[in-house]
């Protein structure tokens, strides 16, 4: 009997799954769909196989021949998926509730379809799996402490676990998913807002100046649980929240021992930022400098001032944090990434300092995430009101994603809770 199987059938979204099908007609074509259903909006991928002369397909030995993935990819079912036709281009794919787990079908249907095709034709063999942002027994505590707020998922029981503060960009919001796959992997992760979320400022822009003692707090009101390990906290920033990940290692580094910092930046940028009541400059930026590309994308490259512009005091004294770890997509549309990144590097190795690694991924754009949830390369971005590039070209993003994402956890396990008492264990001088 013709059938499609899947093991496991319940995972973390970061796990692998194997996927075969058997008891087809050896030779015959077929295409293999998935598709991830979440609330207003809907993915899918799928590819297309001939089945061996054992009437067996399997994702790990057997190459696509065609869909939205090529050539053999376990799990390209999975990182390949793009928006289902019939919905308004740019959406990006972001788990909103994370206690909810992902249902993912997996059907097979006849010949070599288009995603068109697929949407009204009958598969002829179909089975469910669960992928999820969040391990059973991850305890949430909603924080509303003083003038911060936020989640801390953490592991049951009292710990002491290693505690992370993980931050996004201009999206804005409490974005979960991170912080939940951190605490399933052993970490007690803060998802610290910044605006748009419940009594704090509707806009980034409506934080000026941006005061660094809100961050402050957040870090020690983490590190003041009792379930939370002592010796520093981590703290994980993307983009924008880069900036501030940044400032927070270098600002008071006794209470951060290991930041990451993930498609992100070297200066203040964008936005006026303050700290013990003195204002510190920032890179500007020109909105007339927003482009529109021949498939009428929007870019934002351009958008922030020429490095070589910045005040000095908008230089973020790299020197000064503990431990530093970034990430950088060499083909980043969103903000010339490499091109900070490239400045922190010169200004370390000039410093001679030892307190950091830079991994640059080709072809990897700006959006790196834990892998094998659906990659996005353009999405409607609320600041600029329009849908932009965030770059890279889908398999090198992949592998970028899967890369990263352990070298960032063995990261956080070295350095958070390791706060050092002697500077020279850090830097070969300063």
């Amino acid at each position: 009997m013709a059938a499609i199987y899947a093991a496991p059938t319940t995972t973390l979204t970061d796990e692998k799954v194997q996927i075969k099908l058997s008891g087809f007609d050896p030779g015959s074509k077929v295409t293999v769909r998935s598709f991830l259903p979440e609330p207003g909006l809907h993915f899918e991928a799928h590819g297309h196989f001939v089945v061996d002369g054992n009437g067996e397909v399997s994702m790990e030995q057997n190459p696509s021949l065609g869909g939205t993935y090529t050539d053999v990819e376990p799990m390209g079912l999975f990182w390949s998926m793009t928006q289902s036709p019939g919905q308004k281009l740019g959406l990006r794919f972001a788990k909103k509730d994370v206690t909810i787990p992902m249902q993912i079908t997996l059907s097979v249907h006849k010949g070599h379809l288009d995603i068109s095709a697929l949407q009204t034709d009958v598969p002829i063999a179909k089975t469910q799996i669960q992928k999820t942002y969040m391990r059973p027994g991850v305890d949430i505590i909603k924080v509303r402490s003083g003038r911060v707020r936020g989640k801390v998922f953490k592991p049951k029981g009292p710990g002491p676990f290693k505690g992370v503060i993980d931050m996004f960009g201009g999206s804005g919001g409490l974005i979960e998913f991170r912080a939940a796959l951190l605490a399933s992997r052993g970490f007690a992760a803060y998802a610290l807002p910044y605006f748009g979320y419940e009594d704090l400022p509707d806009m980034v822009t409506d934080m000026e100046p941006h005061e660094l003692e809100y961050f402050e707090e957040a870090t020690d009101w983490l590190q003041s649980q009792s379930y939370v390990q002592s010796g520093g906290i981590g703290v994980c920033g993307v983009s924008y929240g880069t900036v501030v990940a940044s400032r927070m290692a270098t600002e008071f580094p006794e209470k951060i021992s290991a930041c990451v910092n993930i498609s992100g930046n070297c200066v203040n940028a964008t936005l006026p930022m303050s700290y013990k009541g003195k204002a510190i400059p920032y890179l500007g930026f020109d909105y007339s400098r927003l482009k529109t590309t021949e498939g009428g994308l929007i870019s934002t490259y351009d958008f922030l001032d020429p490095l070589e512009t910045a005040p000095a005091e908008a230089i973020i004294e790299l020197e000064k944090a503990q431990h530093l770890l970034f990430f950088v997509g060499l083909d980043d549309k969103n903000i010339p990434t490499p091109v900070f990144i490239d400045g922190a590097e010169r200004r370390l190795k000039a410093l001679g300092c030892n307190n950091y690694e830079i991994v640059r991924y080709p072809g990897c754009g700006h959006l790196i995430e834990p892998p094998y949830a659906p990659i996005t390369l353009v999405s409607y971005y609320k600041a600029v009101d329009g849908v932009i590039e965030w770059g890279g070209s889908l398999r090198e993003h992949q592998r970028a994603l899967e890369h990263h994402w352990p070298k960032l956890l063995q990261f956080l396990d070295k350095h958070v809770g390791s706060q050092t008492t002697s500077r020279q264990s850090l830097h070969s001088k300063l």
